[in-house]
Parts: structure tokens; C-alpha cells; sequence
């Protein structure tokens, strides 16, 4: 990786970390769109049948520090699927190499 991709990379991170820690604070506590559509219209809200490792996009019991936690854990996920990804489609050969 040259000098300038490194520069943008890891200024990409450092907004993406800034972001997730600001969000929290930022964010509107009032629900809107899809929970505030079902709201509306009545939909009672039931439990899901999948327990998310983050529900509510926060660690429990840590009040806005859960939710910083949580945003840099996807955060890291994201980039690390992203990273692996981008590892396996640079191995592949391209057909005018594979002779």
C-alpha cells in the first residue's frame, strides 16, 4: 500500500471512530422511521425470536458508553469483513494471467 492509500485509510477510521463517538450523544431518542411508522399505525412491539448481541445499537447496563462500545465492535467487524474480503478477491488471478 503506498504512502497516500495509508493517509486515506487510516483518516477513513479515525471519521468512522469519531462518528461512533459522537453518535450517541447526537442521536434523537425519539423513535423514527420504521419504529415510529409501526408505532403509529399500532403494531405492538413483541419480542424477537433472534437475541441480538446489541439490541437497541448498545451494550446493556453502560447507558451512552454501551453504545459508543457497541458502534467501534461494528465498526471493527465491518472492516475486518471488508479487509478479508478484499484479501480473498486479490488472490483470485485474473483470466488473462491464468495461462
Amino acid at each position: 500500500m503506498n504512502k497516500k492509500d495509508k493517509a486515506f485509510v487510516i483518516g477513513a477510521i479515525s471519521v468512522c471512530l469519531i462518528l461512533a463517538v459522537l453518535s450517541p450523544f447526537i442521536a434523537s431518542s425519539n423513535p423514527d422511521g420504521l419504529e415510529k411508522s409501526s408505532q403509529n399505525v399500532g403494531v405492538p412491539e413483541t419480542e424477537s425470536t433472534i437475541n441480538s448481541p446489541f439490541q437497541d445499537y448498545t451494550i446493556g447496563g453502560l447507558g451512552k458508553i454501551g453504545g459508543i462500545l457497541a458502534l467501534i465492535v461494528g465498526i471493527i467487524i465491518t472492516l475486518g469483513i471488508a479487509w478479508l474480503v478484499a484479501i480473498l478477491i486479490k488472490r483470485r488471478k485474473p483470466p488473462e494471467l491464468s495461462e
